[in-house]
């Protein structure tokens, strides 16, 4: 059967220590591989880390994508309209190739992709360049691209989808129900080789205290709506009064209630800390959180 490349990357595990990155530089900087990619110039990076950063105040998260070129094996070159034919093909294995000769003069690929921030114009050579996911070395029978090799957290986790005891695969039975996301894809109906598990979304959080805020509350519960689907999160403050509320949807609208306090209204524009919410001496009833089944936020 012919092999299914799968790229699976954990954004959880990611601590941006940039070794995939650099890796990837080591293997193509001054390197030529004739069919898969020409020499890189010393400034181009073809696999990048993106930092993003959300929240305020003492309520931040911090995550690192590494961002490179998706390989979308439902790519078809006839969308690009004025190159040679195998100027850029998608092989059968899933992944793209642009032809270091086919492509010269083609800045039709590099504009069509531009977007994605994973595709390079070389200037010296007059060519587009992509991250091949060393195409070259599996070709060869190495069984992994270097960034994948090179990862110290298992971040990355690749293999042959059709292999159910290759890692990729078996990270997926292993997490049954993911939600895996392309990152940087272009057009519609992209089924992408590289994939992203945990990509950064916006957050709520807050700080729960007694009523004159002279001490953070531990085990108080904390209830997430999602007005739109009805949808119920409930978790607990942590032992600094803490508590947090992940992936929620950009542009979503939420109603918090700590228990015990007011319900409130949160539009999720941005990441979004509540800072210190004081739960009064005397509670009302009606600000009491119902007591279903407890599902702790991960």
């Amino acid at each position: 059967m012919e092999k299914k490349w799968g790229l699976v990357i954990d954004i959880t595990r990611c601590d941006g220590c940039g070794s995939c990155m650099l890796s990837v530089k080591d293997e193509y900087d001054g390197n030529s591989y004739p069919g898969y990619c020409e020499k890189v110039p010393e400034s181009t990076f073809l696999l990048s880390l993106k930092e993003v950063v959300q929240g305020q105040n003492y309520k931040m998260n911090m995550d690192y994508i590494p961002v490179m070129f998706p390989h979308d094996r439902n790519f078809d070159p006839k969308s690009i309209p004025g190159i040679p034919e195998g100027a850029i093909y998608v092989r059968e294995d899933g992944l793209t190739v642009i032809d270091p000769e086919k492509s010269k003069g083609c800045r039709q690929i590099y504009e069509y992709f531009k977007d994605t921030g994973a595709i390079f114009w070389n200037d010296e050579l007059d060519i587009p360049q992509i991250y091949t996911l060393d195409s070259h070395r599996l070709d060869e029978g190495e069984k992994l691209p270097r960034c994948v090799e090179d990862c110290p957290t298992q971040a990355m986790h690749w293999g042959d989808l059709n292999d159910p005891e290759s890692d990729v695969s078996k990270w997926i039975a292993e997490h049954p129900g993911a939600v895996l996301e392309d990152y940087c894809a272009v057009g519609e109906g992209a089924d992408c080789v590289v994939k992203y598990y945990k990509l950064p979304k916006p957050f709520i959080a807050g700080e729960v205290t007694n009523a004159d805020g002279s001490e953070c509350l531990e085990g108080v519960r904390v209830m997430c709506t999602d007005k739109a689907t009805g949808d119920v999160i409930i978790t607990e403050t942590d032992f600094m009064g803490d508590f947090w509320f992940k992936y929620l949807k950009k542009d979503g609208d939420y109603t918090i209630q700590v228990d015990g306090c007011p319900a409130m209204d949160v539009h999720l524009d941005m990441a979004k800390n509540l800072e210190d919410i004081a739960v009064p001496d005397v509670v009302k009833e009606e600000n009491r959180i119902p007591v279903p089944v407890l599902n702790k936020e991960d």
